[in-house]
Formats: C-alpha cells, sequence, structure tokens
C-alpha cells in the first residue's frame, strides 16, 4: 500500500480514518482481517501515537473495526447491510429529512441500505406494505433495521406486533425511531431515538402563557401516534403547574372538519390551539380563516416539526423544530452498538429541540413598541 507522509499537526485523524475506511470497503484487509496497529499507522502517516488512536476510535464508531482483547484490532465481518422502515416518509418532509440523514451515514461509513417504498395515501395499505418490507429484510438477512413504527391505522398495533415477530425470528437488530411500538408506560425490549416529546409541549405551553394565553386547547386527530399525545401530556403539565391547577382542553378532529372545529371552538373558546405537527396547523389555519377567526389576534396557533411550510404560512406559523440529522445519526450509531453487542440493554435516548417563535403567536398588545423621535 502507498506510504502517505505528513505532519501530525497538517494531517488530522479523521482523514486517517477515511483512508483507512476506503481501504477497509476495498477489501484490503479481508484476508485475515486483522488491522494494522497503532505503531504500523504511525510510521505510515507520520503522525503521533494520540492521533492513531483516535484514527482507530473513529472507525470503532463507525463500526468498521473491533479490539479483541489480547489479540489486536480486527476488522469487522458482520452484514454490512442496514434496512430501513419510515411510513412516515409520506407524511412530512420531517421524515424525508431523517432518511437523508440516514442515508448520509451509511455512504460515510460504507453500509449499504435497503428501503422500501411506503407512500400511499392509504395508511392501511402502508401498514401492509411495512410488513411486507419487514418479510423482505429477513429474507435477506439485512444486519439491522431501523424502523418507524406503524401509525394512523386501526389495526397499527397488531400489525407493529407482526414486524416485530418477523424481525426477532430472524435475529435482526431493530431500532425505532420517533415512538415505541408500545403504548407508554410499557417499554418493548427495542432501542428508541426519538425527541424528548414532553419537555417540547412544556416548551410550547410556557411561550403561549407567556404570549397571553389563558385557555389552551389541544388538537388531537383520530389514531394519533403516542408522541403526539405525549407532548399535550407535556403542555397540560406545564399549565397546571404555571396556573395552579388550569386544564388544557383536547378538540378531537380533523383540522379540516370545519364543523368538528367549530363545535369545539364554541366549547371551549380557546385563545391558543396546539397542533401535532406543522401540516395540520397549516390546515386548521385555514379551517379558522373560514369561520372567521383571525391569527394570532383571534386565536394563536403552534405547530410541530418546523417544515418548509411553517415558514411560508401566513402569519409564519410557532413551532417547535425537531433536530433531523442528528436524530438519524443518533439512530445509525445505536443501531451499529446494537449489531455489534446485542445483549446490551435497550435505551431510550431523547434529544433535545427548540422552539421557534413567529408571528402566529405573536399578538399586537404582546408585540414590542418601536422607538423612535417623535414628529
Amino acid at each position: 500500500m502507498p506510504k502517505t507522509n505528513a505532519s501530525d499537526a497538517g494531517f488530522d485523524y479523521r482523514k486517517i480514518a477515511e483512508a483507512l475506511r476506503d481501504e477497509i470497503r476495498a477489501g484490503a484487509y479481508a484476508g485475515s482481517g486483522s488491522f494494522p496497529s497503532l505503531t504500523k499507522i504511525m510510521q505510515r502517516f507520520g503522525v503521533s501515537r494520540p492521533s492513531a488512536v483516535r484514527s482507530v476510535a473513529e472507525l470503532k464508531r463507525m463500526g468498521l473495526v473491533a479490539a479483541r482483547k489480547g489479540a489486536g484490532t480486527f476488522v469487522q465481518t458482520r452484514n454490512r447491510t442496514i434496512g430501513i422502515a419510515i411510513p412516515g416518509t409520506a407524511d412530512s418532509e420531517f421524515f424525508s429529512a431523517i432518511m437523508d440523514g440516514i442515508v448520509f451515514n451509511c455512504n460515510k461509513c460504507g453500509i449499504d441500505l435497503v428501503a422500501g417504498s411506503m407512500f400511499p395515501v392509504d395508511h392501511i395499505e402502508r401498514a401492509s406494505q411495512a410488513e411486507r418490507l419487514a418479510r423482505h429484510f429477513a429474507s435477506i438477512r439485512v444486519g439491522g433495521v431501523i424502523m418507524q413504527p406503524v401509525g394512523f391505522a386501526e389495526n397499527a398495533d397488531s400489525i407493529n406486533g407482526v414486524i416485530a415477530d418477523i424481525l426477532g425470528k430472524a435475529g435482526i437488530p431493530v431500532v425505532l425511531i420517533d415512538y415505541d411500538i408500545l403504548p407508554p408506560p410499557a417499554r418493548s425490549s427495542y432501542d428508541l431515538v426519538a425527541i424528548d416529546n414532553f419537555t417540547a409541549g412544556r416548551r410550547i405551553a410556557a411561550h403561549l402563557l407567556e404570549a397571553g394565553a389563558k385557555r389552551i386547547c389541544c388538537l388531537l386527530r383520530r389514531l394519533s401516534a403516542e408522541s403526539v399525545r405525549t407532548r399535550y401530556a407535556g403542555v397540560e403539565a406545564e399549565v397546571i403547574r404555571a396556573t395552579g391547577g388550569r386544564r388544557v382542553n383536547v378538540i378531537v378532529s380533523e383540522p379540516d372538519d370545519a364543523r368538528t372545529i367549530s363545535a369545539g371552538l364554541k366549547k371551549y373558546r380557546p385563545d391558543a390551539i396546539v397542533c401535532s405537527n406543522d401540516i395540520a396547523a397549516n390546515m386548521l389555519a385555514k379551517t379558522l380563516a373560514k369561520l372567521g377567526l383571525r391569527i394570532p389576534d383571534d386565536v394563536m396557533l403552534t405547530g410541530f416539526d418546523d417544515v418548509e411550510l411553517a415558514r411560508g404560512m401566513n402569519p409564519p406559523l410557532t413551532t417547535i423544530r425537531q433536530p433531523c440529522f442528528e436524530i438519524a445519526s443518533m439512530a445509525f450509531r445505536t443501531l451499529l452498538e446494537r449489531m455489534a453487542k446485542p445483549n446490551i440493554p435497550p435505551r431510550e435516548i431523547l434529544l433535545d429541540t427548540k422552539l421557534v417563535v413567529r408571528a402566529s403567536t405573536i399578538r399586537l398588545a404582546h408585540r414590542p413598541r418601536k422607538t423612535g423621535k417623535s414628529s
């Protein structure tokens, strides 16, 4: 192999890792599976021991090599193909961004990716496709699967159970994203990577209360995922804490069902409505306009995800920004760790979010006054 000379200061350990990664992917160490020692890496790249150690640590993080006690470092020979099943990609660019992040990580680490099409509008058909995709993963024996549980279908729980059984019998490790296949407080035996929905809900509620809201409502679509219910639990917890016991009412309706929305407005008289995501908030904004209500002066409105749609609404939507790339990267790393160590206890990894305040929750009475010389 050609030698590369570089000073320790000018040759980043990541570049060493990338060079060795490319060689692993090309099969340079496929014979015995043994990997160059730290001394050989130091000599080849002309770097110090700490830089060599960091480069190998980076390869371990990618799941490309592993240390065997007393024997040295070896190239991992396990299946390097993973499957991905994210039904929500059909509904929101949020899940598309997660898919993009997983593809990026796979390309970076030399992992082959198998994904299926789950884009029909009908959620029942989408659930059936998810089951067929799981059977395909089992038939080709992928090394692991990143999966969002099926939702928005009457038989979602049973479908998720069937999928879990298929992958479990095949011995395929699974990492879930967004929410668990079991409703809380139960927890499955799978790793879960999601955001802290409860805290995000509290963050939204705190902002609305500070903006002057007195009667906050949540809009709940039928068959909503548990992650949405957890957000709303956070909204109510913060309102109860801040007001000494005031409750948060829930309007159960599709956001474009003007008749049910109108009935909920008359019953609860909300001055702020929290929606499960930005798409639902956009649909509700149109319904409120039909009912003669102005945002934010009559009703403040919030969403969730911070997709492009939120910024383009009139007025622009206050929402929670989800860290899509971080979710994807964490799910990817967690799956590699699970593939390498299948017997470690299941983990629940919750990432933080950011509240993005826009005009949909800024009323005239609470807007900062302009200062300047009077004429």
